[in-house]
């Protein structure tokens, strides 16, 4: 019973200071969600920009992905640096999805090994089952690009993708790899010709199937 009384004594006491803590919180909550609405909201008008700039550029269309961090600094000099790799890179054009915009970054072979996977290893040509020609593709989120200038500059003529080189500089014969950011691309993914692309009446972007096999470096 006196713990009772204490308790209720002490809200009494309090009870504007509740009410208020409580009015705050209530704010606090609602403004949170809100700004967090606007900034989806934003992220997807953004989204829309770049897609609708990008895909402009056709299949195949070199580009140049410019490394935001140097372009007020030195661009158009490229020497790599450690830290925020290089000042821009060539790319070509693949396609928009909805998770990024896809760029040819290279072409490999891969191997398929006695057990039935892929590895990138060109040691396993020996005893391979089959040999495949690939496309590197790297996949670059919406919210890494900044701006897109179509009409290029006189250094290239040539698309300008303004990005943050955020993503992991992946080629294997350097210790940069092991920075976790100073290229453009979050990811890099695997295509090859399809088989079955009808030239003149599939979509152009057919003409290239995706990998969903695990490839290994070994």
């Amino acid at each position: 019973m006196k713990t009772f009384n204490i308790i209720t004594n002490w809200l009494s006491t309090n009870y504007d200071w509740i009410i208020s803590l409580f009015i705050e919180g209530f704010i606090a909550y609602h403004v949170f969600f809100l700004s967090k609405r606007l900034s989806d909201k934003a992220k997807l008008e953004h989204k829309e920009w770049v897609k609708q700039k990008a895909e402009a550029p056709k299949l195949g269309r070199e580009v140049y992905l410019v490394n935001v961090r140097r372009y007020f600094n030195d661009y158009p000099s490229n020497k790599e640096r450690i830290f925020s790799g290089y000042s821009h890179i060539k790319a070509e054009m693949k396609t928009t999805r909805f998770n990024g915009i896809e760029f040819f970054c290279g072409i490999k072979d891969v191997y398929r090994k006695p057990n039935g996977g892929l590895t990138l290893d060109s040691e396993s040509e020996k005893t391979a089952q089959e040999k495949i020609r690939v496309f590197e593709v790297g996949v670059i989120p919406y919210e890494w690009i900044e701006h897109v200038d179509l009409r290029g500059d006189e250094h290239g003529f040539v698309p300008l993708f303004f990005c943050y080189f955020k993503g992991r500089r992946y080629w294997k014969k350097s210790l940069k790899r092991l920075l976790p950011f100073g290229y453009p691309y979050k990811e890099i993914i695997y295509y090859r010709e399809s088989e079955v692309y009808h030239e003149g009446s599939d979509p152009v972007d057919m003409k290239y199937r995706f990998i969903d096999e695990p490839i290994s470096k070994k």
